[in-house]
């Protein structure tokens, strides 16, 4: 599979806004077929595979108007409160690590100021 091939079959999978089971499945087929016809047809350009099956917004909008919109609006929220979540989760967890890192530095000030000083004075007698 030439380079030409292989970048139209990654826009297509960028475009896609979620990447499910059924989503992976059908780039897979239309990746399969792809390269088939890339080595059919010896692609030059990105312009055969345009007219052939369109830029990779047709293919992707193409898919979502065989799948029912309830599933696709669903699985969007999700991925949103997947997100959401994921982001939260690292909020707090930096608002804690600051907050352990900030207790840890003034315990170290505090030992540091009560730091027992030894101190050995020795006289020497001169004759």
């Amino acid at each position: 599979m030439n380079k030409i091939c292989k970048e139209y079959i990654s826009e297509i999978k960028a475009l896609f806004p979620i990447k499910r089971k059924p989503e992976k499945d059908y780039i897979k087929k239309v990746a399969a077929d792809i390269k088939d016809y890339c080595e059919e047809e010896n692609v030059t350009s990105k312009q055969d595979l345009y007219d052939n099956y369109g830029k990779p917004n047709d293919v992707v909008n193409n898919y979502f108007a065989t799948v029912d919109t309830e599933y696709v609006v669903k699985q969007i929220k999700v991925a949103r409160f997947i997100k959401t979540a994921v982001a939260l989760i690292i909020v707090l967890a930096t608002i804690a690590t600051s907050a352990l890192c900030i207790c840890a530095y003034v315990s170290y000030q505090l030992a540091d100021k009560e730091a027992v000083v030894v101190r050995e004075d020795s006289i020497i007698e001169i004759n």
